[in-house]
């Protein structure tokens, strides 16, 4: 098929190139010239339409199927890591294990912004790819990427002026706090991996690429979990580096993991444009932010009240929450690949199949964390001895798991409705039910049950998850209230548009008028009748402007075929010559009908 420079093919009128190529429409008129090549659909000029049609094509469960396996794989080896970090560092130095727990709310901070910034920026593209703005898209990802170097050089200056004061009040022996703090400049300072991959992935994901970001994190995951023994206890000309050694293994997988989808850099917008986009980013990755910023507040929190109680319950609460990520996988693999398919969804007004996609995701979640709570519950013991526990750790996190477990089905509820919120655009709700979760209930009731003693903290937990899993679906309901009501109108609009509309235009004279209108409004037709005169005979005659369904045209049309008639006037001629005006008259044919039918894009009665 030849094709013109502007990649239309040669066959369309330059009418039809203007519009296809100036009006914003563009993307629905060539919507249409689609056909099927093998199993892909691609445009009549042969191009494969964006991976977002996934979203619209597919059931469900396909899609879960399809794009959520490889998040989980990659979370499982990362959460794999977690376990395996601690491990090493556990047998190095139990001292070691509790500056990890120390620093690992920093680190959350770090990945609450690179990761909610990513949020945005995936919730903003799935938003335009689904709109057909991909240059829209693309901007917002180039955006993304300053954003994050931002991020980094903020967060490195913040932990070179905060990290020792924090560390002094985190713990109470000097090995401890030495730890910490060497542990803590390292991988603060050397985060700029976790920023740039944590946008670049969402970039990917956006588009529907969920196995390049999978592939980043197994790598960065499995380059953490070869260096750690190595850096850790020294191999060969590599020295012994201890919990530094860790950390250096822990920038050098971010590192890793960054570089495989650097591809996901796009070219920066100009500084005005970059305003507007950096707003409606973080108005979308807020939420996610907020929320594990929340997450690390209340770890910091209920770090300064275990310490009151001994430096191993620290160690337990840090151990719990790096085991609890691997049961975890399933619900955190299924909101990282809901949030682009919400979206998407949602931006299409999609409502029912919204609630679908919630109530599908919900049931997986659920089954599996009855597994988390078989471990929990039947091996607390044998869980906390692969880091080499003391015995007071083993003392207190038994019981602790045993009763922390009881929080994981209603943490299905508490977990996913925050990320359905954000994911619709919502954030209101979204930031309530985290603050809820994390600030307004943990916290005061983990504080006030460690006046009746330690054991009795760990019921903060379920009974968190309960009242805000109990919010949440509060929240929910109120919402489908809300789109029920806008259900009716849709379908109305929907129905309307569905119907085959045309418009005749009948030019008839002004003698044959009302014997036509007559039998058109008898024949139950509407129309709008005008008065016109023709451009030939200067005669007045009347235009009918005739809306109806398009299996209702030749009914119309026989209408007027059968009241307009043709016939014979004499028609005054005058002939100006060049010594008189001679005037006679002619015969001409007058009467008849003269009708035009049109395509109806769309109509709607007010």
């Amino acid at each position: 098929m030849r094709q013109t420079g502007n990649g239309l093919p040669h066959f369309l009128p330059f009418s039809v190139k203007k519009v296809l190529i100036d009006r914003k429409k563009k993307r629905t008129i060539m919507g249409l010239l689609r056909k099927t090549s093998g199993n892909k659909e691609v445009g009549l000029l042969g191009r494969e339409l964006p991976a977002q049609s996934i979203f619209d094509q597919e059931s469900i469960w396909k899609i879960l199927l399809k794009i959520a396996p490889p998040v989980m794989l990659a979370q499982l080896i990362i959460s794999m890591y977690n376990i395996v970090d601690s491990f090493f560092v556990g047998h190095y130095s139990g001292d070691g294990l509790t500056a990890l727990s120390i620093i690992y709310p920093i680190q959350l901070i770090i990945t609450a912004v690179a990761v909610g910034t990513g949020v945005g920026v995936n919730t903003q593209m799935s938003q335009c790819y689904a709109l057909g703005r991909r240059a829209k898209a693309a901007r917002t990802a180039g955006t993304g990427t300053v954003l994050a170097f931002v991020s980094w050089a903020v967060f490195a200056l913040a932990s070179l002026l905060f990290m020792k004061p924090y560390v002094a009040i985190s713990a109470n022996t000097e090995a401890a706090v030495e730890y910490a703090q060497v542990y803590g400049y390292i991988v603060c300072v050397g985060s700029l991996g976790v920023f740039m991959e944590g946008t670049w992935s969402k970039v990917h994901q956006a588009a529907g690429n969920m196995k390049l970001p999978m592939l980043a994190q197994v790598a960065g995951a499995l380059t953490n979990i070869v260096l750690d023994p190595l850096l850790i206890f020294g191999v060969g000309p590599l020295p012994s580096l201890g919990v530094a050694g860790a950390g250096y293994a822990t920038v050098a997988g971010q590192v890793v993991a960054a570089l495989i989808v650097c591809s996901g850099f796009r070219k920066p917008p100009r500084f005005a444009a970059m305003k507007v986009y950096t707003a409606r980013i973080y108005k979308l990755g807020y939420p996610s932010i907020f929320m594990q910023m929340l997450y690390t507040v209340y770890i910091l929190a209920l770090n300064m009240i275990l310490v009151g109680f001994s430096d191993s319950a620290v160690t337990v609460l840090g151990l719990y929450y790096k085991l609890q990520s691997f049961f975890f996988i399933p619900l955190y693999g299924l909101q990282t690949c809901i949030v682009p398919l919400l979206s998407y969804t949602y931006a299409k007004r999609e409502f029912t199949r919204c609630k679908k996609i919630l109530w599908d995701v919900s049931l997986v979640s659920g089954v599996f964390m009855v597994l988390g709570i078989g471990a929990f519950e039947l091996i607390p013991g044998p869980l906390l001895s692969i880091f080499g526990g003391s015995g007071e750790v083993l003392e207190i996190g038994v019981p602790a798991f045993r009763i922390i477990a009881l929080s994981f089905l209603p943490a299905v509820l508490s977990l996913t409705m925050p990320i359905f919120f954000q994911a619709i655009g919502e954030a209101g709700p979204s930031v309530l039910l985290s603050l809820t979760r994390q600030i307004f209930c943990l916290i005061p009731i983990f504080w006030a049950l460690s006046k009746l003693g330690l054991y009795y903290t760990w019921f903060a937990f379920p009974l968190s998850e309960l009242i805000t899993g109990s919010l949440g679906l509060f929240l929910f309901f109120r919402l489908m209230k809300q789109w029920a009501l806008y259900a009716p109108a849709k379908k109305n609009r929907d129905e309307k548009r569905s119907i085959a509309m045309k418009l005749i235009t009948a030019v008839i004279s002004k003698k044959d008028s009302d014997e036509v209108c007559q039998a058109l409004a008898e024949g139950g037709f509407y129309f709008t009748k005008m008065a016109t005169s023709g451009g030939f005979l200067s005669s007045g005659n009347t235009t009918l402007l005739i809306g109806t369904e398009a299996d209702k045209v030749k009914s119309a049309v026989s209408i007027i075929r059968a009241h307009c008639s043709k016939r014979v006037e004499n028609v005054t001629n005058t002939m100006q010559l060049a010594s008189r005006s001679v005037s006679n008259l002619s015969e001409v044919v007058v009467g008849g009908a003269t009708v035009f039918v049109t395509e109806v894009e769309e109509f709607e009665k007010m």
